[in-house]
């Protein structure tokens, strides 16, 4: 049985947004709550996540923030390294299920009244997107589970997450952005992360990843990429990298960035 976690109202959410967002994280400190007087829960589905498992959870996080420099010091440099081990820990400790991490309302309860210190920490005068969940894959919190999840690499029963540190953020946005088609599969992401080269020295890597995602895509007009397993798909992947590093294929302007792939296009 999945977990249940608050949800909270979108009026509400706002009101609370309003309340943090010019405040710092040493601010917020006395701001934190397990309980939200909106807040609501699913009827079904799951049993509900109690005070003491969202304490657990608080905890957790400070302390993977603290070691970072939350709450005074700024975290610069430290943002891969934060990211990576606080995805591997919400995705281990939450006990969701993709549709339960779907919900905008439960995320926006993780950030603006469980851990609305630490959310005002890593993004400072957040953006309405990286609290209120109005898109899963800029939230602070919900992209974070997000990455683990399409990353998590079962075969590696040692690390199943040693994948999360193949792309920095601004990198994994690229793909989250194409979320109805290469995003949308799990075998296609591990593939590219395996096969994605280690050394992009002479090349922008942003721009490479961009390439190979746009005739990624362009292949799925003909060929069905979500059917094939990743033992079939790593191959191909690694041929696409490999056109795009040496210069073999050219894109054009103007690509569709959500185009959907193999079975979800429309010729």
């Amino acid at each position: 049985m999945s977990t249940l976690y608050p949800r909270l109202p979108a009026n509400a959410a706002r009101e609370r947004y309003r309340e943090i967002m010019a405040r710092d994280a040493a601010g917020l400190a006395g701001w934190s709550d397990t309980s939200h007087l909106a807040q609501y829960f699913a009827p079904t589905g799951g049993g509900r996540a109690t005070v003491e498992r969202l304490s657990v959870i608080r905890t957790q996080v400070v302390e993977i923030a603290a070691k970072h420099g939350f709450p005074g010091e700024p975290i610069r440099r430290a943002v891969h390294d934060f990211d990576t081990e606080l995805a591997r820990t919400l995705h281990t400790s939450m006990d969701l299920v993709p549709a339960e991490a779907a919900i905008r309302p439960m995320w926006a309860f993780f950030a603006l009244v469980l851990l609305p210190d630490v959310a005002v920490w890593r993004f400072p005068q957040p953006p309405e997107d990286r609290v209120l969940a109005t898109d899963i894959t800029r939230h602070v919190f919900g992209r974070l589970w997000w990455r683990a999840e399409l990353l998590r690499d079962n075969v590696r029963g040692d690390d199943p997450y040693h994948l999360l540190v193949v792309f920095p953020e601004r990198n994994f946005d690229q793909i989250l952005a194409r979320r109805r088609s290469i995003g949308g599969s799990p075998e296609l992401i591990r593939a590219l992360a395996k096969e994605w080269p280690k050394d992009w020295t002479g090349m922008d890597e942003t721009e490479a990843l961009r390439d190979v995602l746009k005739h990624l895509m362009r292949r799925g007009a003909f060929q069905d990429l979500f059917g094939l397993p990743e033992a079939l798909l790593r191959p191909e992947v690694a041929r696409t990298i490999s056109d795009v590093r040496h210069g073999r294929t050219r894109t054009r302007q103007g690509d569709d960035i959500g185009r959907p792939v193999g079975r979800h296009a429309r010729i």
